[in-house]
């Protein structure tokens, strides 16, 4: 698997955690290491994409509005633009290989 963006990497969380999810699964829907995995959602929760409660005795996450929105805008943005954001992470900064154009 090529390396992804970080925004990549948050859209899948995001993805995954669209019904409630408890953080093992969310790790192996996102394919993260657990470490990873905790690192991203301790930003998702304190950036108010995702929320944390107790299901019983799990915990468990899931999107907010706020991360709706964002999974949304970043669905569209991949979409619409004729570059390959993904393919070019590992290029060079501003080397972006339009695709496409004609």
């Amino acid at each position: 698997m090529k390396n992804r963006s970080k925004y990549g990497v948050i859209a899948a969380i995001l993805r995954s955690a669209i019904r409630e999810e408890t953080r093992t699964k969310i790790m192996y829907k996102a394919m993260l290491s657990n470490d990873q995995c905790r690192n991203y959602i301790d930003s998702l929760l304190n950036f108010g994409l995702i929320m944390e409660h107790s299901n019983g005795t799990k915990m468990v996450y899931k999107v907010t509005n706020k991360g709706s929105t964002f999974l949304n805008y970043y669905e569209q943005m991949m979409h619409l633009l004729p570059i390959s954001l993904e393919e070019s992470a590992d290029e060079e900064p501003y080397n972006i290989k339009l695709q496409n154009m004609i």
